[in-house]
């Protein structure tokens, strides 16, 4: 089990999460966008839809604090340069198509059933706090699906990757707390850096090694391919870039290192907190929770079976509560760019050499969502007409062209596990009083566990 994080005060962690709803409902004040300075960098703050996505697809670069991970992710999706994204983006668009998403399937079944398995040690005791179950799940889930590892190999990423990203995710939100470690010249001199140095170099002897494995056995099988020819096989994306590698001659080994420990670190906290407001939001709402469960036994016939992709297709309003979920209450409540042109809005321009803040926040209770904008309402989903015209304030997977590449994997991954977990068990809990603090990702630290009892 990954280890807590307690590298920084959570009292400063819930005064940041205030902080931001604050200046994300203030932007609402002054048009959907204000300004102000740190020091000598300009800051905009955006929360007008039309604005919001004229900005991201004209600024992709980001701001320096996401340098912090350079020395990790380096060329992965979240802190390339844009050029390089550009041309990553483009290359690694067809390992998420929903035809090879489709294909791992079978594998989230069986990981959503070790999930439910695992719950089981939590019957007939008090109320728990779930989220390591769901960081379990889903890092077991994304690293099967992205390398294709074997047993033995997936219970080292379980245990030792697991401790050394939860490790090093804490340490960037330490770095971003001290305003003096922002300095490269002072962070490089730091016990800090000697510590990110050696989880860095500890996370890339995880990787490395089954990299270079694979690219062995594709060579010497001259596999071209794992899916589409028997149930439960599939595809990972580690063999998609080891053969664009080959054929396009795209992708250092380096490359695809970056690009695999990004899926994991993207995926790490957002899915686990996201899967936790969910479940809160199905335990304080028994009608919702019935009508999930109603819905799951319509559409098997066998009520013990896998889910097909076709069951979860026509699971829509499951699919309604985790849209709803992740909009009310958001587990990533703003982007950011570095502005480095002049960018003409509506009713202003925002300067170069400036930072822009995109309230993702602010975006999911924008009065294009209507007068029941902060409600939890699961039902405004399921009639399209009722959505509002402009899809950018849905942003719960990025805005513009430099979006979340894996939002249709992690939709059906959440989709997967929700409804196992509501199959096999009634939950019971409480999200009204929930206390919420913000590092990486917002996630709820008091208030917050649930009970679960086997369904008969």
């Amino acid at each position: 089990m990954p280890k807590g994080r307690s590298t920084i005060p959570a009292g400063l962690l819930r005064h940041l999460w205030h902080f931001i709803k604050h200046i994300n409902e203030v932007s609402f004040e002054h048009g959907g966008a204000i300004e102000f300075w740190l020091g000598a960098q300009r800051f905009y703050v955006l929360s007008d839809p039309e604005d919001c996505l004229t900005l991201a697809n004209t600024c992709y670069s980001k701001p320096y604090i996401y340098d912090f991970a350079k020395d990790f992710l380096n060329n992965g999706l979240i802190t390339a340069e844009a050029p390089v994204w550009k041309s990553h983006r483009k290359l690694l668009n067809p390992a998420f198509n929903q035809q090879v998403l489709n294909t791992f399937v079978d594998e989230m079944n069986k990981q959503a059933r070790n999930l439910v398995s695992n719950l089981s040690n939590e019957l007939g005791k008090k109320p728990f706090d779930i989220r390591h179950y769901l960081v379990n799940f889903t890092l077991s889930t994304v690293s099967r699906t992205s390398l294709g590892l074997t047993a033995k190999e997936q219970k080292i990423i379980d245990r030792e990757y697991a401790e050394a990203i939860e490790d090093l995710l804490a340490l960037y939100c330490d770095r971003a707390q001290k305003v003096w470690l922002h300095v490269g010249c002072v962070f490089k001199w730091s016990e800090m850096k000697r510590r990110q140095d050696r989880l860095t170099k500890t996370l890339k002897n995880i990787i490395n090694p089954v990299i270079l494995k694979r690219k062995s056995e594709m060579a010497t099988k001259q596999e071209t391919t794992r899916y589409e020819d028997a149930p439960g096989k599939f595809k990972p994306v580690l063999d998609h870039m080891l053969q664009m590698a080959h054929e396009q001659n795209v992708f250092s080994d380096e490359d695809i290192r970056e690009h695999l420990d990004t899926l994991v670190a993207a995926s790490y906290d957002t899915t686990s907190s996201a899967m936790t407001f969910m479940l809160l939001v199905i335990a304080s709402y028994p009608e919702i929770q019935n009508r999930i469960y109603n819905e799951i036994q319509e559409v098997l016939q066998n009520k013990d079976d896998d889910f097909s992709k076709h069951d979860l297709q026509k699971l829509v309003y499951l699919d309604a509560v985790v849209k709803e979920s992740m909009r009310v209450h958001t587990a990533v409540p703003f982007m950011a760019r570095k502005v480095d042109v002049d960018v003409k809005l509506k009713n202003c321009t925002l300067r170069a050499n400036s930072t822009c803040v995109i309230g993702a926040h602010a975006l999911h209770r924008h009065p294009l969502w209507g007068p029941d904008a902060k409600e939890f309402k699961p039902e405004r989903w399921l009639n399209p007409s009722t959505l509002p015209d402009n899809p950018v304030v849905f942003a719960a997977f990025g805005v513009g062209k430099r979006n979340c590449i894996g939002k249709l994997f992690s939709i059906l991954m959440m989709k997967t596990a929700l409804a196992h977990i509501v199959r096999q068990y009634h939950i019971s809990g409480d999200i009204h009083n929930i206390e919420c603090e913000f590092d990486v990702v917002v996630k709820p630290v008091t208030g917050h566990h649930i009970g679960l009892k086997l369904r008969s």
